[in-house]
């Protein structure tokens, strides 16, 4: 829709100059000539050479000059086509351009940074330790509590920083967590997806990388073929779709829509209103049938069959239909339009859509509608001086579903105004047909570097009944920052800040993996944490972080130790046997619950012995434990899994059912 160039509004329309209206050649004067003959001849010959040339050269330099002489040397479908076509190559070279300029950052690397920071305010974290230590949070004596407490009053910024690298589909990315500006730990990935291999490590945790051969286990991602072709893609993507492949395509079939146009009605120097603006664009109309539409659809499917890239890629390539199929359905696919259209299927009375166009004196297209009865979606942008606007827009049953509406003044490279964006609550279930409306305001926004998306500018984000969102912008050659100050509900909770660079090189180095501890993805089920890391490698990880958090050593070695633990299960997995009371430690099988159903015999029972199986089984309840004057009996059958779900998975369940069993029985031993 937009010329790359003509979409910085710098073109003669948006030069004051007049558009779309009449033009003629000025800077000769008028000359009366007496002489006759040859002298006359030669005289309008040179006069007339001078006319054409410059008439030629004018043609050749200015957009405006040649759309004028397209308009009206030309009949509306042929200057339609024309403007179609014109439009078309300049996105296709756009693009392609852009896609070129992609496959060279693949080729040769990217490698980014980026830094995310909170620096909260006193107060904030002064309430945030009143939320974990209570109000009187001074009054502690005991060191250790004190050390928690100067955690978070000796900080002031948490972040998050990450280093990424990627080339030619390889992949290394290092991430960690920051406090008060000091790094606490990482976590690092590396991924070569053409060999499918893929690492993982935290280094202060371990150096050895942990790797996965997911090539070994393509079930798990589809067939082979679907993965071969990935990496070729992978390995050479110009290959699979070129530059100029692109720039073809979007011609093609911006060229099947141009041959189609007829009918199109023009209406010269339509003032056109956006926003607070009114521009004078040439509007191009079409009336489209449903028999029409069908005809497009049976030219769209034929330039769609004699597509050697689009083939060469889905037959060849990606191997997801075999030629012969490919053209037998399209085939297919024109008959059954064709049979219809020639059966009157189709309605050729009434207009199924219009399409209008919105033309500018460049021949550049700066808006398009699409209509059909009540219902249309529009989309347009035009300049009046220094002012820029734009609209779009959708209409449903002449109500408004949304609408985007851009303000903006030019001040040499800077732009300065605001973006209002409008959504119709009443499509979301709501009758009251409320609209809410966000709006964007930004002043003095300017690149300063395209190709890294580095910018200035300050913008303001307002949300009904929310704090308005104030977010700085502000870049060099080195890098962009970007700081917002949160204050939500009246309260400033600090500043969050992002930092980011961007360099177009890379050099990626994909663990070895002789050295790396490989996971059989066929036995991943088997994978426990200890066969890569050990409970001492762990134990001083944590232990690492609480010191550098600023815990003293020994407070440090306490915890680390408990959490080793408990991550690594060293607790006391043994039932702490006890002949009073049967105290079971391992909380994991919550024991306690079952002791409280056990009904130990005493001299007050009636004698056990004359009672009935059934008897036994009704007074040992869902314990599974039966007891009698004569005996002792424990009957894992009568543990039952529903009683127990709310405190543990099933899996777990039955290892305490083992376990009771196997005590149980040593019991029965030792009491015999």
């Amino acid at each position: 829709m937009f010329n790359k160039d003509q979409n910085e509004f710098t073109n003669p329309q948006f030069e004051n100059q007049t558009g779309n209206g009449d033009y003629s050649v000025s800077g000769v004067e008028p000359v009366t000539v007496k002489s006759k003959g040859k002298k006359a001849a030669l005289i309008g010959g040179i006069s007339a050479a001078v006319i054409a040339g410059g008439g030629v050269t004018a043609y050749g330099v200015s957009d405006t000059v040649k759309n004028q002489v397209k308009l009206r040397t030309n009949s509306p479908e042929k200057y339609y086509a024309w403007v179609t076509e014109n439009n078309s190559k300049t996105i296709g070279e756009t693009v392609s351009e852009y896609y070129k300029k992609g496959i060279d950052r693949y080729e040769k690397g990217t490698t980014g940074k980026i830094n995310v920071s909170f620096e909260p305010t006193a107060e904030v974290k002064d309430d945030l330790i009143k939320s974990m230590f209570g109000d009187d949070y001074e009054e502690y004596a005991d060191d250790e509590t004190k050390q928690f407490i100067d955690i978070f009053k000796n900080n002031d910024k948490y972040g998050i920083n990450a280093e990424y690298a990627s080339r030619k589909g390889k992949l290394s990315t290092n991430m960690g967590v920051a406090l008060g500006g000091d790094r606490l730990a990482g976590f690092e990935l590396a991924a070569d997806p053409d060999a499918m291999d893929y690492f993982v490590r935290i280094p202060e945790l371990k150096e050895q990388w942990l790797g996965m051969e997911l090539g070994s286990a393509e079930e798990l991602l589809g067939t082979s073929e679907t993965i071969n072709a990935y990496k070729e893609i992978m390995k050479d993507p110009a290959s699979f779709l070129s530059p100029e492949d692109i720039e073809n395509e979007i011609n093609r079939y911006a060229g099947v829509w141009a041959s189609f146009a007829n009918d199109v009605e023009l209406e010269k120097k339509e003032e056109v209103d956006i926003c607070d603006i009114t521009v004078n664009y040439t509007v191009a109309t079409m009336d489209l049938t449903e028999k029409d539409i069908a005809k497009l659809g049976v030219d769209m499917l034929k330039e769609l069959r004699n597509d050697k890239v689009v083939k060469n890629i889905l037959t060849e390539k990606l191997k997801v239909v075999d030629e012969d199929e490919y053209e037998e359905d399209l085939d297919d696919a024109i008959d059954n339009i064709n049979d219809n259209l020639k059966d009157d299927y189709y309605d050729d009375e009434d207009a199924e859509i219009t399409i209008a166009t919105y033309i500018d004196a460049t021949g550049t297209i700066r808006g398009m509608k699409f209509s059909e009865d009540d219902n249309y979606f529009l989309m347009i942008v035009g300049k009046d001086g220094d002012s820029i606007r734009g609209e779009v827009k959708m209409c449903e049953d002449n109500e408004d579903v949304f609408t985007v509406n851009l303000t903006a003044e030019e001040n040499g490279k800077k732009y300065t105004g605001d973006l209002e964006i409008t959504i119709n609550e009443s499509f979301s279930y709501d009758d009251d047909n409320d609209a809410t409306t966000v709006t964007v305001l930004f002043e003095n926004v300017e690149t300063v570097d395209e190709e890294k998306g580095y910018f200035n500018g300050d913008f303001t984000v307002n949300i009904p009944n929310v704090d308005p969102i104030v977010i700085k912008c502000n870049a060099d050659k080195d890098g962009q920052n970007i700081t917002y100050d949160a204050v939500i509900g009246g309260k400033n909770y600090g500043k969050l800040t992002v930092d980011y660079s961007l360099d177009f090189k890379a050099d990626i180095d994909i663990p070895d993996k002789g050295s790396a501890y490989m996971v059989d993805m066929e036995k991943m089920n088997d994978f426990e944490l200890e066969d890569y890391v050990t409970s001492d490698e762990f134990n001083g990880f944590v232990k690492g972080i609480f010191v550098k958090a600023g815990v003293s050593e020994e407070s440090a070695g306490k915890y680390s130790e408990a959490l080793t633990d408990e991550v690594f299960g060293e607790f006391d997995n043994d039932f702490d046997f006890d002949d009073d009371d049967f105290d079971f430690d391992d909380e994991d099988f919550n024991f306690d619950d079952i002791e409280d159903n056990i009904k130990k015999p005493s001299d007050d029972d009636t004698t056990a012995s004359s009672k009935t199986d059934d008897d036994r089984t009704t007074a040992s309840g869902s314990s599974g434990f039966s007891f009698s004057n004569d005996d002792f009996q424990f009957d894992p059958g009568q543990f039952k899994y529903d009683d127990f779900k709310d405190y543990m998975s099933e899996e777990d369940f039955n290892k305490m059912v083992e376990e009771a069993k196997k005590y149980m029985d040593e019991y029965e031993k030792k009491a015999s």
